[in-house]
Parts: C-alpha cells; sequence; structure tokens
C-alpha cells in the first residue's frame, strides 16, 4: 500500500515509490519466463520463486529427508549404528561397516540387506537437482584376500554393492555418485603416537557414507 504523505510532506514524487516496486516485480517475472524457456528450473525451485510472491516459507527438501532418515534410523533399531548429521545444505548417514557386511566382506550380509531395503523408499524421494553419494570407507590395517587386494578395492566393491542392492529408480540413478576413499578419510585416528592400532577407532572409520547433496 503506497505510504501517505506526513504533514508538510509533497506527494509529488510519491508515485515512484510504486513504480519502483512494479518494475522489480515485473524483472523477477521475466527472469521466471526466461528459466522457464531455458529449462534451468525445476519444480523446487519453481516453488521457492512463487513463495517469494506468497509471502510463504519453502521446506528445505534436505530436512525433509533427514526426518525420514532419522526414523529409518529408530525404527531400524540402529541408533547405535548410524550417525546422521547436516553441514551446509549436505545431510550425510554414517554407516558402521558391520550393520551391512562381515570382516573384510564386500558382500551385504541378509540383515543389512533388510535395513537397506527399507532406506530405499526414503531416498526415492529425494528430489531433483540434489545427488546422493554412495562412498566407501576403510581403516588402516592393510588387506589382501581372494576377493579384494588393498582397502581401496574393498570400500569400492562396497560401496557399489550398496548400490546395487537398492535398485534405485532410473531417476535417482542419473543423480547417483560412487566413490572409495580407502583408509584416506577416517573420522578418527587409527593409530596412537606410537603407532598402536586404537580398535574403537578403527571401527569408527569402517563405514559406507551415504551423502545427499
Amino acid at each position: 500500500m503506497p505510504r501517505k504523505p506526513e504533514q508538510g510532506e509533497s506527494s509529488e514524487f510519491l508515485w515512484l515509490i510504486s513504480l519502483s516496486d512494479l518494475m522489480i516485480l515485473l524483472f523477477i517475472f521475466f527472469v521466471v519466463l526466461y528459466s522457464f524457456s531455458a529449462k534451468k528450473m525445476n519444480q523446487s525451485d519453481v516453488a521457492k520463486v512463487l513463495s517469494v510472491f506468497k509471502n510463504e516459507k519453502v521446506a528445505d527438501p534436505v530436512q525433509n529427508i533427514e526426518v525420514d532418515v532419522r526414523k529409518w534410523v529408530k525404527d531400524s533399531g540402529l541408533k547405535d549404528q548410524v550417525d546422521v548429521t547436516t553441514s551446509d545444505g549436505t545431510l550425510s548417514l554414517e554407516i558402521k561397516d558391520q550393520v551391512l557386511f562381515g570382516s573384510g566382506r564386500h558382500q551385504i550380509h541378509s540383515q543389512g540387506a533388510t535395513a537397506l531395503r527399507n532406506l530405499k523408499s526414503v531416498l526415492e524421494r529425494i528430489p531433483a537437482p540434489y545427488q546422493l553419494g554412495i562412498e566407501g570407507h576403510t581403516d588402516d590395517t592393510p588387506i589382501h584376500t581372494d576377493q579384494v587386494r588393498d582397502n581401496w578395492e574393498l570400500a569400492s566393491r562396497r560401496a557399489h554393492s550398496v548400490f546395487m542392492l537398492l535398485n534405485l529408480s532410473e531417476d535417482l540413478r542419473k543423480r547417483t555418485v560412487l566413490m572409495s576413499h580407502g583408509p584416506m578419510k577416517p573420522i578418527a585416528n587409527n593409530r596412537d603416537d606410537q603407532g598402536r592400532p586404537i580398535l574403537k577407532n578403527q571401527i569408527k572409520n569402517r563405514r559406507v557414507t551415504l551423502r545427499v547433496f
């Protein structure tokens, strides 16, 4: 609503205020039209733009996914096995390896398969353009078996096993990235100052991370 002039104030140029507001709205309108024509906007972007006109607050998609993920953790009885964190618009699930795998193995055991299948319905609600990262991590203990040659291969195969079991929709598969970090990104020191292994830290470092970003 146009501002009423105070006593003694000239209203000669007050129409410029309304005109400037109109020009700003028209500018936003044409930017939206251009974005539609260039196919650069997705549904979440459209909702954010429309909320400006409606003066509404749009829910953060990552926050919505976080609520569902925390419910999955609780319902699956994995409170002590899965850490859920958010930072700078990124949601991370740190899943300890024993939830999914046997020692030194990359095949998912039956309990892990059940847990992941229950998680799939949550992940499928990740809206575009958000991506899903599946990352494999190990501790620094050297490994060489008839199945894997080193920690890098073990982490890679574990990430791939999770990806295959989730059997994601084609749309989400296109937005999924698989990574192997091997022992290079520990969340706690694998060894003490004398080089002796710290077992509880090594257990933390052996994990699969699911990341929505």
